[in-house]
């Protein structure tokens, strides 16, 4: 008896312990299941998306109307994009699509899937095409967000293509450098943060947190922009010449000059007048931060070479050489390119002209003030020889020219004329 009580005893603490396990393991398979039925709650998949695309025609010869749309309980997505004949062009939009949907979905994991069934969120990406030149084109992609009734956003991005090259750049991109130019030009808000389009040969600039918009003459903004782009968007065709008044540019080689170039600054923005400064590359790289003052207060510059000698007499490899050296020694200093190349001396040929690749600009009065180092005689010359359209030869490196300025600007002002750069006349 004593034998089948032990057995007993023995029996019921094993069918405990059998209850024990079963009841542990029922609770560990429900907080499983828990586990698993939160993460379907919480988690939102967009790896078997199924899109809906279609494309058609825009009134653009080139260009089409890409639309891709995809919906779920928890969101909805619309992209629509360009769609052209080149492959870097169609990745590059494809792309861009693809790093606005990654970022919706990083938002969208972050809200209860319950909230998102009764609430979906979504994301729609459209685009707005305007002509800026042959074969070129802005594209501006507004993109809408809306993640709760308390999250939503919309922001507008720009874009510039070429369909000939094929080319495509951030408005950011086209600029040699955008916050010098932002400065210089005096834009309300900084280029990186702007949408930018072309039309009608201005560059308009909208502001997104100031809601400003800010117009540029294209040819104003020209020596900004970065120079592959310069030549697709043809800016020196785009300038508008106006004849109504009378106009005089006011031109400085050799320089800068600390001193005198300095003095010229200020009697310029006494007179609230512009000129050009030719300046010599080897001077750049002592003085950079007076050719930026220069861009910045609103003057232009452009190249005379690095050492300052006779083009004529040098190969044409070594011509190139003083000009490439003194361009980017300009852009690196000023976030512009020289807008004109004045051979020193004035001395070309149809070799020199080649490696320009432009009509090098020179003068039409020549004060001679290197010469006479004379205010009085520098102030005579213009004076009397001053017309409409004339530019003026002077040297920034010379203080007499400096103390020369003041009287000069206040003749001509008398005589009606206005003080212009080169590229405005």
């Amino acid at each position: 008896m004593e034998g089948a009580s032990k057995k007993s005893v023995i029996v019921g603490d094993i069918m405990k312990n059998t209850k024990a396990i079963i009841v542990l393991l029922a609770s560990i398979s429900l907080l499983l299941a828990m586990v698993a039925v939160n993460l379907i709650v919480t988690a939102v998949s967009q790896d078997e998306m199924v899109w809906a695309t279609t494309t058609v025609k825009s009134p653009y010869e080139g260009i089409e109307i890409k639309t891709k749309e995809a919906a779920e309980k928890e969101y909805k997505l619309v992209f629509q994009y360009p769609a052209v004949q080149h492959k870097e062009l169609n990745d590059s939009f494809e792309q861009y699509m693809k790093q606005k949907e990654a970022a919706f979905f990083t938002e969208v994991q972050k809200i209860d899937a319950k909230k998102l069934k009764k609430e979906p969120a979504s994301l729609s990406v459209s685009f707005e095409i305007i002509p800026a030149g042959r074969d070129v084109y802005s594209i501006l992609f507004t993109e809408k967000v809306y993640l709760t009734a308390h999250h939503t956003y919309a922001e507008t991005e720009s874009f510039l293509i070429d369909l000939q090259e094929p080319a495509v750049t951030s408005t950011e991109g086209l600029f040699i450098n955008s916050e010098k130019a932002s400065t210089a030009l005096q834009l309300p808000e900084a280029i990186k943060s702007s949408v930018l389009y072309i039309q009608e040969q201005n560059m308009i600039v909208q502001g997104q947190k100031t809601g400003e918009d800010s117009r540029v003459p294209m040819v104003k903004a020209a020596p900004f922009v970065q120079k592959e782009w310069r030549n697709r968007l043809d800016f020196a065709a785009a300038a508008v010449k106006d004849n109504s008044e009378k106009k005089i540019a006011l031109t400085f080689d050799d320089g800068p000059n600390p001193s005198s170039t300095e003095a010229i600054l200020k009697t310029l923005k006494k007179h609230h007048a512009k000129a050009t400064f030719f300046v010599l590359g080897n001077r750049v790289e002592r003085y950079p931060e007076l050719v930026d003052k220069i861009v910045q207060e609103g003057h232009e510059v452009g190249n005379h070479s690095w050492s300052h000698p006779d083009f004529t007499k040098l190969s044409q490899e070594k011509v190139k050489n003083e000009l490439d050296h003194t361009a980017a020694q300009v852009e690196q200093a000023a976030g512009v390119s020289p807008i004109a190349v004045r051979p020193p001396y004035g001395a070309t040929n149809d070799t020199v002209n080649e490696v320009i690749g432009q009509k090098p600009l020179l003068w039409t009065i020549d004060t001679l003030d290197w010469k006479s180092h004379d205010p009085k005689a520098i102030c005579s010359v213009v004076k009397k020889e001053a017309k409409n359209g004339s530019i003026v030869l002077m040297h920034d490196i010379h203080q007499t020219t400096a103390e020369a300025l003041d009287q000069l600007i206040t003749d001509l002002e008398k005589q009606g004329f206005r003080f212009v750069t080169v590229s405005e006349l």
